[in-house]
């Protein structure tokens, strides 16, 4: 019975795998797939009101685009993987390059300090990829798919959550407003397996720095430019930077960077696992962890939040640093999904009264003026698959933009953005993908 029950795995498997190599690589990009997340905070620095960034950071709401692919190693400390010189030298990174790094970071932090943008300069990248290779995270993330923790058992399906999500990779909302078209339950389950190489980890390190340095070092600058001027423009040029100076001095700033990876899963990945599975299955004493699959770098962003404890200010400190900590979180994801097309969300549209709006808004870094590209599905009968055509191009109102950011004033809302764009052609369940 075990071993009937085990052939029966090892086909689903093999289809899966026959499945994916039959498709046609433009089809795999153009679908439509709910992509899945796991994210991992970078610790080990102490810096003022750390605990309370960490905190909140873990109180930050999970996206609900994003299927939630975490797993226990949702953290590590950097003292733990701090490189060695004889990995810095095989890495091309001498002490003395690292010192100037250090040096740069800075002085990069100075001169951005009032744009918004933070340099990042350090080694953390190398001690990410250290961790994951320690504990293998990728394999970790692979082990959650199929379920390998429970191989084995009884009514065991290796397929089950890839079935779920192919069913499930929008909300019921979203499936229900795509009834638009062709979508049945057979094409969704299919769908599914696609779901695997559209998961991503998001690596999140943070500080919390007083802004008074930083103001201080741009002062200086600014002072050292305008004291080589003529008289008249120096006397004014001193006086901005005074009042720049006295501007930007007061408070805290959050400071995020984020790195973005993405499961580098491949045909050859589902094909050794199905011989593990095979293997397995006769007898053979093997492990799981053994397969070899790996993360493919994306690239990073960074994002920086003021945070001022005004007298006037209702919030405590404590909920005023919550709060300028989650929505920096959200602005730094903004900003990865804005510049990576692999990983930007779809969202859909309604239109009523002849307006066309979507559920998105101040959260996802909309301001006003953003073109979306609006997408209609194409049921391909022979394949088996969804292709997505675009039709139409439409812009955000910047008189109605929902301020879906933590902490709004929910009551104040009308909950969605209002789009600027010809109705016509349009239909409610539609998908709307930002254009960069």
């Amino acid at each position: 019975m075990k071993n009937k029950k085990n052939i029966i795995i090892l086909s689903l498997l093999v289809c899966a795998i026959q499945g994916i190599s039959a498709q046609k690589t433009k089809i795999q990009e153009k679908k439509y797939q709910r992509s899945s997340l796991h994210n991992v905070l970078v610790i080990g620095e102490s810096f003022e009101k750390s605990d309370l960034v960490a905190k909140y950071y873990e109180a930050w709401p999970f996206p609900d685009k994003y299927n939630d692919q975490r797993v226990e190693l949702n953290s590590f400390n950097r003292s733990e993987y701090t490189l060695t010189d004889e990995e810095r030298e095989e890495l091309g990174i001498s002490k003395s390059k690292t010192n100037e790094m250090i040096g740069s970071a800075l002085s990069d932090a100075a001169t951005n300090a009032t744009s918004g943008a933070v340099t990042d300069n350090s080694e953390v990248q190398y001690e990410i990829d250290k961790f994951v290779k320690a504990k293998k995270l990728p394999f970790e993330l692979v082990s959650k798919w199929f379920n390998l923790d429970h191989f084995g058992e009884e009514n065991y399906n290796p397929m089950k959550l890839i079935q779920d999500r192919g069913i499930y990779s929008a909300s019921a909302q979203e499936i229900s407003e795509a009834n638009t078209t062709n979508r049945g339950t057979n094409e969704l389950k299919n769908s599914g397996k696609y779901l695997i190489k559209n998961t991503f980890v998001v690596f999140t390190k943070m500080n919390f720095v007083s802004n008074e340095p930083i103001a201080l070092a741009v002062k200086q600058t600014a002072d050292a430019v305008a004291n080589g001027l003529s008289s008249m423009a120096k006397t004014l040029a001193l006086k901005a930077s005074e009042k720049a100076y006295n501007k930007t001095k007061e408070g805290y700033s959050v400071w995020t960077t984020a790195w973005l990876y993405r499961l580098d899963w491949t045909d050859k990945s589902w094909a050794d696992l199905a011989n593990l599975i095979k293997t397995k299955k006769n007898g053979e004493d093997v492990s799981f962890a053994t397969l070899d699959v790996n993360f493919e770098f994306i690239g990073k962003e960074n994002a920086r939040s003021l945070v001022t404890f005004s007298l006037k200010e209702k919030r405590t400190e404590e909920q005023i640093i919550e709060l300028s900590t989650i929505r920096n979180i959200d602005m730094v994801y903004s900003k990865l999904q804005k510049k990576y097309d692999v990983f930007k969300t779809k969202s859909p549209i309604l239109i009523e009264d002849g307006e066309i709006y979507s559920k998105i808004g101040m959260k996802e870094g909309l301001e006003g003026g953003e073109s979306f590209e609006v997408l209609e599905e194409i049921w391909n009968n022979e394949t088996n698959d969804v292709t997505y055509k675009k039709i139409a191009t439409i812009k955000v109102d910047k008189k109605q933009i929902w301020d879906n950011r933590y902490g709004a004033n929910e009551e104040k809302e009308l909950g969605k953005t209002l789009f600027k764009g010809k109705v016509k052609n349009l239909a409610s369940g539609m998908l709307i993908r930002q254009i960069q």
